[in-house]
């Protein structure tokens, strides 16, 4: 086996955390002299492109969803003879499994876990998701080698869903972004202006449940005279949580961005950030928060708030849904003096040479 080729597997390189992560990495360990493959679906909204090592060698299968992918994986494989792959989707990882049983192929597949897949099914309405994904993710996602998860409370969910996993999983953190992470070095925080706004960042559907932050916002606003909320994202439910600020009285106080590819300016100059999500991978945005100096406030959702936040030292964490105890942590954020040398501290952690080294031994191992 080489023990020095991977091949990184994803959906697309969209705006989202995971694909963030799974550059990341890859970038990181293609650095230390690892020959890396990264396969992707489609280059639909690839706004990660251009983040890209010109060190990994980006691979297109041009098809739209997963289910769509099969005989195109099949020919990767067949080409190519990877040893291991390291898969950011579910479907992905499940069909994976499946060519491997059917055809005479011999390679490890290490998943890593990118959600709460209890409270993630709970949500889902999807017909294709719910009555076709879910059964297949149940009868050969326990036939993986191995399972990342982004954090112990993800790991325990995962668990109870597949007792059989109990030796094949870990937990990796997921690191900072390395354009945070390297910007870092070279901000001067003594000419950082901050603004007079929250922030709030995330797409824009059930999961992130922003109308959370809206309501508070619209209840402390009177308190804190030109305090506006940022919401940086897009997704389907826009529309509504529009409609909402504006049924509350504060759509002129409050921005919705839209996707923003540099999220430094909107960390740099927001007094706090705010998580109301129902459930959690592992929220990065909390990550790059704490990075960069400021403080956060997060329900205490299922899961990885609750690994990332010191109480009154970077943030503070919300009782799930308590919503007068959310107005409660704003305020307290918003009144405190917060050293962001303090809050930097915490995020040690989470630095990108740590989590890939963590990363290079385990696919090392498998």
């Amino acid at each position: 086996m080489n023990e020095k080729k991977v091949t990184f597997l994803i959906n697309s390189l969209s705006g989202g955390g995971a694909q963030s992560v799974c550059i990341n990495i890859a970038n990181a360990i293609a650095e230390e002299g690892w020959q890396v493959d990264l396969v992707v679906l489609n280059l639909n909204n690839a706004v990660y492109i251009n983040h890209i090592s010109d060190k990994v060698k980006l691979i297109v299968l041009n098809v739209n969803h997963a289910r769509s992918s099969f005989f195109k994986l099949k020919s990767y494989v067949d080409k190519e003879k990877p040893e291991r792959f390291l898969v950011f989707n579910y479907e992905l990882a499940v069909l994976l499994v499946i060519i491997r049983i059917l055809f005479p192929f011999y390679f490890k597949v290490i998943a890593r876990n990118i959600n709460t897949l209890s409270k993630k099914r709970q949500l889902e309405s999807d017909f294709w998701r719910k009555r076709i994904v879910a059964p297949l993710v149940d009868f050969f996602y326990s036939k993986v080698d191995h399972v990342i998860n982004q954090c112990r409370g993800m790991d325990n969910d995962l668990l109870k869903i597949f007792p059989n996993l109990i030796d094949r999983t870990c937990v990796i953190y997921n690191p900072v972004n390395k354009v945070i992470e390297d910007a870092v070095k070279t901000i001067n925080y003594t000419t950082v202006k901050q603004e007079n706004y929250l922030l709030c960042v995330g797409r824009l559907e059930k999961q992130k449940a922003f109308h959370y932050a809206i309501e508070a916002f619209a209840k402390i606003k009177e308190q804190y005279p030109g305090l506006r909320l940022k919401i940086v994202g897009q997704g389907s439910l826009e529309f509504e949580l529009k409609k909402l600020a504006e049924i509350l009285g504060v759509a002129s106080k409050v921005d919705f961005e839209g996707f923003q590819k540099n999220m430094i300016p909107y960390y740099l100059k927001a007094r706090a950030i705010i998580l109301t999500s129902l459930y959690e991978g592992f929220p990065n945005v909390l990550v790059e928060s704490i990075t960069l100096g400021k403080p956060i406030v997060a329900f205490d959702c299922q899961s990885g708030p609750r690994e990332v936040i010191e109480e009154g030292v970077n943030g503070f964490l919300v009782p799930y849904k308590d919503k007068e105890y959310l107005l409660t942590a704003i305020k307290s954020t918003l009144d405190n003096k917060w050293k962001s040398e303090d809050i930097f501290k915490t995020a040690v952690e989470f630095r990108l040479d740590m989590i890939s080294s963590k990363y290079q031994n385990l696919i090392e191992r498998i």
